[in-house]
């Protein structure tokens, strides 16, 4: 498909945000893809994980722009400890490439995608809809708080995700050559509070559960317990 970026056609977007029981830190302008009570974040962050905590911690994933197909398709998250210097699976297809190292990915989570949208539309005075329908979805992970402090004291604080979308006749015969995967997302998992600091930038703190006690945290524009980012 060459190297121009159609998303939903030869990539997939992959986002994270804050839903329960959860503290984000976001480094650098956490404002950015602000919208109304939800809060798109950079392609790294950290997930405070309390050494004690007995509650999942739960975070929302959102992929976009699937588009229309007649086709039934398997949509995944992808995670690893690791990442690999080029990619393990061949995706002609896709623009994003494959860079996490599949000796040690799990997937944690993996989703039907029926059939959906190029219905014939019907012309009007203003023009007519576009047939090719494309959508979000959005799914939640629960963070194991009784695993993760075990990753992180043997030093595997990160991990790596991506998302896939696959024809379910292509994923059944391991071909993987339509597939299209999103860019590849860093979580670092840190124990009871964010850091000053997240590579040299300035790290703000997101926490639904507790508005306003981030640090800088304002709940102007609607946002629950959103930080400036100033």
């Amino acid at each position: 498909t060459g190297c121009k970026s159609q998303r939903g056609i030869n990539h997939l977007t992959l986002e994270e945000a804050p839903l329960e029981n959860i503290i984000l830190c976001v480094p650098g302008k956490s404002t950015a893809g602000l919208t109304g009570d939800f809060r798109f974040l950079p392609d790294k962050l950290a997930v405070v994980i309390p050494p004690f905590e007995k509650n999942f911690v739960k975070m929302t994933f959102i992929v976009s722009h699937m588009t229309s197909s007649d086709d039934k398709r398997i949509l995944f998250l992808l995670y690893s400890p690791k990442t690999s210097p080029s990619p393990q699976i061949n995706t002609p297809r896709s623009l994003e490439k494959l860079g996490l190292d599949l000796s040690a990915a799990e997937i944690v989570g993996v989703y039907d995608v029926p059939p959906f949208g190029m219905e014939k539309q019907t012309s009007t005075r203003i023009g007519v809809g576009n047939p090719a329908a494309r959508v979000k979805w959005e799914f939640d992970i629960n963070l194991d708080t009784s695993e993760i402090p075990t990753m992180m004291n043997s030093g595997k604080d990160t991990i790596y995700v991506q998302a896939g979308l696959i024809k379910r006749s292509d994923f059944e015969k391991q071909n993987f050559d339509g597939m299209i995967l999103s860019e590849m997302d860093t979580i670092q998992f840190v124990p009871n509070k964010c850091p000053d600091l997240m590579d040299g930038q300035r790290v703000d703190s997101i926490d639904l559960d507790n508005p306003g006690s981030g640090k800088d945290a304002t709940t102007g524009n609607g946002s629950s317990g959103g930080t400036d980012g100033k």
